[in-house]
């Protein structure tokens, strides 16, 4: 038990460390898209392996990467500029860019559903994990900064 608390403690470093590197570190933002690569890259590793008895496991780490996507990609974008002055041009950009992640999305959706017959649930609960995730680990940074 002892060393899968060191191996969980080293991936997180590792990730944490790879995150600071990208520019992408903030008190609250930084453990939000740690814990939610994390989850997601759990669910696609046990879907991968319980594959052959149920494919819901799987979709279910589809739907929570897709979410993971939108997040990380809005961090990036907002770390990487700053918070400071708004403009119509800086709202111009950042409904642009959410609009591309929103039709990559709607791209990847349509594929999964369609072509490769995924379950709607299990889509859907990915990206309701993926948003649950994200508003425990920023409520969990942000009663940690207060107290």
């Amino acid at each position: 038990m002892q060393e899968q608390t060191k191996m969980l403690k080293a991936i997180t470093h590792n990730l944490d460390a790879r995150l600071w590197r990208r520019g992408l570190w903030h008190p609250a933002i930084g453990p939000l898209l740690r814990n939610m690569l994390l989850l997601s890259l759990v669910c696609l590793v046990a879907g991968g392996a319980f594959f052959v008895l149920t494919p819901w496991l799987l979709w279910f780490g589809v739907g929570m990467c897709l979410m993971t996507f939108i997040f990380f990609g809005l961090a990036r974008f907002f770390l990487r500029s700053g918070l400071g002055d708004y403009s119509t041009a800086f709202l111009r950009v950042v409904l642009l860019r959410w609009g591309g992640r929103l039709f990559i999305l709607a791209g990847l959706l349509y594929v999964a559903l369609i072509v490769c017959k995924a379950p709607p649930s299990a889509l859907l609960g990915g990206f309701t994990a993926g948003a649950v995730t994200a508003l425990l680990t920023y409520a969990t940074a942000a009663g940690r900064s207060q107290g």
